[in-house]
């Protein structure tokens, strides 16, 4: 059992169901997402009566016990035991050594599960599990490429299908909170069981946007789909007591990021005359990876495919000094002269599509 991709979870899972289990599972990367898949393999040995015992060696009390450990304690009538090692960045060389050595020396009724955020390939333990065990790297992978890659299994795993343009959406709105993502995707696929094919409105009807996702929402509702539409998700949001000063924000901020990626964009005119996403995606890539570019954060902190819509929305915006005006109009209406909500953002949603429409 050599490297295993994020992708090629599903083939350890299945090897562990055989009852063929490695001595040593090292996953590297993000603590979040590497335990929630360590916990596939880890859950069918728990069904299989192992006994698991867990050290987070990031805790200092521990780390102590686990580097004063003289060797592995056997448990009753041979059952497996497991070691859940968290922090496993922490384990010395030294210690390293010793322990697969320990292991390598008893029968194989021990397994260790190590998650850790880096580890050199010159560890002993990096060593062993190479030779005998399995590695699951999630580093050197975007967040929203790891969200990717997870949609496209999970999907796969239910027989479903979803073209790009939806699944971009959908990874949009949910943001780079593991468990969000996790729980939206449960969610979307229970909504779709009796469909094959998830459209962008099953997306739309059961994601839970984010707050980042929301702004992009409202923001491309009004732009791709018209006022009406967009008053009608203002409206919706009113309804889920966002509060209207929120809902400003959310387009104010908008136009700000607009008005960023727009001087972003000059310094960096192949970004601009790109039409295909895909190759977007990837220049944007690029040009994130150069530890000599200075990226703006809300930019750097976004996914690609609302950069890529907001990047052709530019092109129907000819004087953000209009738009902003429209804004500061709304704003006193609602904190100064106290309308009602309901007639603010009717008036304010339609001007900004005039000024849209206009240009």
């Amino acid at each position: 059992m050599p490297v295993f991709t994020p992708l090629q979870i599903e083939k350890l899972v299945t090897l562990a169901k055989q009852k063929r289990i490695a001595p040593v599972y090292l996953f590297i990367g993000e603590e979040e997402i590497c335990r929630e898949k360590a916990k596939q393999i880890l859950e069918i040995l728990k069904n299989q009566n192992a006994i698991v015992e867990t050290y987070d060696l990031k805790n200092k009390e521990d780390l102590t016990t686990f580097l004063s450990l003289r060797g592995l304690q056997e448990s009753l009538f041979g059952i497996r035991k497991i070691y859940l090692v968290l922090g496993g960045e922490n384990i010395p060389e030294e210690k390293g050594e010793k322990l697969i050595n320990t292991l390598k020396n008893l029968p194989t009724i021990f397994t260790w599960f190590l998650i850790a955020q880096e580890m050199q390939e010159s560890h002993p333990i990096y060593q062993y599990a190479m030779e005998k065990g399995a590695i699951v790297p999630f580093v050197g992978k975007r967040q929203e490429d790891l969200f990717e890659s997870e949609l496209i299994m999970k999907l796969k795993e239910n027989n479903k299908f979803m073209d790009k343009h939806t699944a971009n959406l959908f990874l949009s709105l949910v943001g780079k909170d593991y468990n969000h993502f996790k729980n939206e995707l449960e969610k979307l696929l229970l909504y779709s069981y009796k469909e094959q094919y998830i459209t962008e409105e099953d997306v739309l009807k059961v994601t839970v946007a984010v707050e980042s996702g929301a702004l992009y929402l409202l923001s491309d509702t009004l732009f791709n789909k018209g006022p009406h539409k967009a008053f009608e998700l203002v409206l919706h949001l009113l309804d889920s007591k966002i509060e209207p000063p929120v809902i400003l924000g959310y387009l104010y901020r908008y136009f700000k990021r607009m008005v960023i990626l727009k001087e972003f964009l000059k310094k960096h005119p192949e970004l601009e005359k790109e039409e295909r996403y895909s190759t977007f995606s990837q220049k944007l890539k690029e040009i994130k990876d150069n530890p000599l570019e200075e990226i703006p954060k809300v930019i750097a902190e976004v996914h690609p495919y609302p950069l890529y819509n907001m990047k052709r929305n530019l092109k129907r915006i000819k004087n953000f000094k209009n738009i902003f005006e429209i804004l500061y109009k709304a704003d006193t209406s609602l904190k100064r002269d106290f309308f009602q909500p309901v007639r603010v953002f009717n008036q304010l949603i339609f001007s900004l599509w005039q000024e849209i429409k206009e240009s």
